[in-house]
């Protein structure tokens, strides 16, 4: 344990520099003028280095051509932006009806319902394509789920999706009053900045959610009241892609909170946000099909399903570094040679000193037992 928080401190402390240096870069957000100011005692010890450092300031800042924007204006274009995003949903409504709903609660009822499309769309499809086009070539016999397991998926994610939707509500509130460091075009910072921006913002959510994901485990009562509702479904063949959404509303909202909290200390453009959160739908479907797509570093649906049966292993989102990092990995291979190894000990005679030791596995289909 305390060789995993001296990682974790060290990680901290690593991701803390690189953002401080991206704002050094970026200027922070401040008109390039501001910055060509009398030459500083540092900068003339430092000689060559401070003008290399001024040389990429420079570089950074000719790409933010709208970077002095006044903040009233960036969060004008947030809100219409917003607006704009409703009205993609809003129109079924009859125009009286949608006069009289407040800005705020279209936001949730338009959140709601594209989250219901991601959910019901992707996990039709990709239902049909891997159980009925592909079913017998992609699956052994007896190991695709019941209906009466789907079924119970649905109904666990539908309750659930109103309260998911509050998440990205609130997150859109919170970056229309300027709480956030979100920001509404990509001039605001550059090109360059805002691939900087986005692989410490994904660092951040990768981080976030490894730990909030681990923590609902470790935490028995967090994991009896909360993250069991998930974990019903602890064997292949009681898996599906319409488990991706299958959990407590709140258990559902923690696991998605990283991409809102770094919001509010590393800038982000708000629309990439938007889509990097509703991806997560398309994402969950993907990692709870079972089936193992071997692409590195991607996190797939091999490593999830190892994650259900030891509920001690891969606790991460997209990719594996953060579970490489805090020794949680547990690769498809090594999983299979586990059970080989397993396999074989029963046919070679051995005390119980010298047996291997091997992974728990849980019991039973969606009715199995909780954690230990």
């Amino acid at each position: 344990m305390a060789s995993t928080l001296t990682r974790t401190l060290v990680l901290v402390a690593i991701f803390s520099v690189v953002l401080a240096s991206s704002h050094l870069l970026t200027h922070d957000g401040k008109p390039v003028e501001a910055l060509h100011s009398k030459p500083s005692t540092v900068d003339e010890i430092t000689g060559h280095s401070g003008a290399l450092l001024s040389g990429v300031q420079d570089w950074f800042a000719s790409f933010a051509t709208m970077a002095d924007m006044p903040k009233e204006e960036r969060l004008r274009l947030l809100k219409e932006e917003n607006e704009w995003l409703n009205s993609f949903v809003m129109w079924i409504f009859p125009d009286g009806i949608r006069e009289q709903i407040p800005h705020f609660w279209q936001t949730w009822l338009r959140c709601w319902i594209l989250c219901a499309l991601v959910y019901f769309g992707i996990g039709a499809v990709w239902s049909y394509y891997i159980y009925f086009c592909f079913g017998d070539k992609l699956f052994a016999p007896d190991t695709m789920p019941a209906f009466k397991d789907v079924a119970e998926q649905i109904r666990v994610s539908n309750i659930a999706m109103p309260l998911y939707s509050m998440l990205p509500t609130l997150t859109e509130y919170a970056a229309e009053k300027g709480w956030t460091c979100a920001y509404p075009r990509v001039a605001n910072v550059g090109l360059p900045a805002y691939v900087l921006y986005f692989f410490l913002y994904m660092a951040s959510v990768e981080f976030g959610v490894y730990w909030m994901h681990r923590l609902l485990h470790d935490i028995k009562w967090a994991y009896r009241f909360l993250h069991y509702d998930h974990h019903k479904y602890n064997k292949e063949h009681t898996l599906s892609p319409f488990a991706g959404l299958a959990f407590h509303p709140i258990d559902g909202i923690l696991q998605a909170v990283p991409y809102t909290w770094t919001l509010f200390y590393c800038p982000m453009h708000f629309l990439t946000h938007e889509i990097l959160l509703f991806a997560t739908g398309v994402w969950t479907a993907n990692i709870h099909d079972c089936l193992h797509a071997r692409v590195w570093p991607v996190m797939g649906a091999g490593y999830h399903t190892i994650h259900h049966t030891t509920y001690k292993h891969n606790y991460g989102h997209y990719f594996v570094f953060m579970d490489w990092l805090m020794g949680t990995l547990h690769t498809p291979e090594q999983y299979e040679a586990d059970k080989e190894a397993r396999g074989l000990s029963k046919l070679i005679p051995t005390t119980a000193a010298a047996a291997p030791q091997m992974p728990a596995i849980a019991a039973g289909g969606s009715g199995g037992k909780k954690q230990q």
